[in-house]
């Protein structure tokens, strides 16, 4: 928190010292949603309602004959009441940074400090070199939190790129360090990474309490049907002997010439670890297996529907969430969504995405609306 403080001090003192060179666009949204809640446990509430307003601004804060130095800052104040707020998964009040950057840049090589988003890769639903995502591809507006450090990248042309990121861990000074590139390799997009991730206090993000040393490639292509692969490789190096996991997603999509056009997508996860690795999962599985499809299609000019179906092939689990996006205006939507959770197995069976418990989990049957403005 004290880096990203420091960002917007920085800029503050910019724009008091020398306004003359300094230019912003003002850019925000309101938020609110409310979910009924089919079954909720016992002593929860029956409807689920967060408010959100964010506020931001960005633009370009100095400007030479050969560097520029853009900026983005933006905060959000959420409101949250029902059983998301009882069981703890939100917080009734919470306000913080969602961006806060400075960019230093010369066109082929920029620097990045502060609060922003590093995220790439080739998997849509699954992420396994989604190192520091916190989205929910399937919920509405999916947008990842950010984390806070430093990100360089050097571009050789438009297609060709290194990058390094370094983010504090916040724990006995440790430093999560990466390298990735990225290139056209045949006519795909294909690119590597490797990452060395110390203990951490990051509690949002996977895997925050090992040690790990993280290898990673994707590639991205396109033959009548789209195809990709991403694929991860963990080294614990915290515990006995360097135990091994690995994680892949492999998918495909296509667009059907229906109507505006019905595009689908399909994608198949697989994980595996050795015996020593750090096993998280309650059901003390090593190996898991889980399939995922995608679906929309626009309706005219207003209207697009999507839906997300979600299975564990191991526990029986299932997600499906459909969803109706409504343009009222060019800045305005309404969505009306749901989702139904279940187990193929049986009813009370407990699983990695649906669990029948007496406290709120977040994976309860619901259906709700929700209104975002931009301004």
């Amino acid at each position: 928190m004290k880096f990203v403080s420091a960002v917007f001090a920085a800029v503050f003192v910019m724009f008091v010292q020398g306004a003359a060179a300094f230019d912003g666009a003002l850019e925000g949204r309101v938020k609110g949603e409310s979910f009924y809640i089919f079954d909720a446990p016992p002593g929860f509430q029956d409807f689920d309602s967060q408010l959100e307003l964010r506020l931001g601004v960005l633009g370009n804060a100095w400007q030479g004959e050969v560097w520029r130095l853009d900026y983005e800052m933006s905060g959000d104040v959420r409101l949250a009441d029902g059983p998301s707020e009882q069981s703890g998964l939100r917080d009734d009040v919470d306000a913080d940074f969602f961006r806060a950057w400075l960019r230093l840049d010369n066109g082929p090589f920029k620097i990045r400090g502060g609060r922003q988003k590093i995220l790439f890769g080739s998997g849509t639903i699954f992420r396994p070199l989604g190192f520091f995502d916190t989205r929910d591809v399937t919920g509405v507006v999916p947008e990842t939190r950010g984390v806070d450090g430093v990100r360089s990248t050097y571009f050789f042309d438009e297609t060709t790129l290194v990058e390094g990121w370094a983010v504090p861990a916040k724990k006995d000074g440790g430093v999560i360090a990466g390298l990735r590139g990225e290139a056209l390799l045949l006519g795909a997009e294909a690119g590597w990474v490797l990452q060395y991730h110390p203990r951490s206090a990051l509690d949002d993000l996977p895997d925050f309490s090992e040690e790990l040393v993280q290898i990673g490639f994707h590639f991205k292509g396109e033959s009548t049907v789209g195809f990709w692969n991403e694929s991860r490789l963990d080294i614990e190096t915290g515990a006995k002997d360097d135990p091994l996991r690995f994680a892949s997603v492999l998918g495909v999509d296509y667009t059907f010439d229906l109507g505006a056009g019905l595009h689908v997508l399909g994608e198949y996860f697989f994980s595996t670890q050795e015996e020593r690795f750090t096993l998280k999962d309650f059901q003390g599985q090593r190996t898991l297996h889980q399939f995922a499809l995608g679906l929309d299609q626009p309706v005219g000019i207003a209207v697009v529907w999507r839906l997300f179906a979600i299975v564990d092939a191991r526990d029986g689990s299932f997600q499906v969430r459909p969803q109706i996006e409504y343009a009222l205006t060019d800045q305005t939507y309404v969505y009306l969504s749901g989702g139904y959770g279940g187990n193929v197995n049986g009813p009370g069976r407990p699983g990695r995405l649906y669990m029948d418990a007496p406290v709120f989990n977040g994976t309860e049957s619901n259906i709700g609306l929700t209104l975002v403005a931009y301004f």
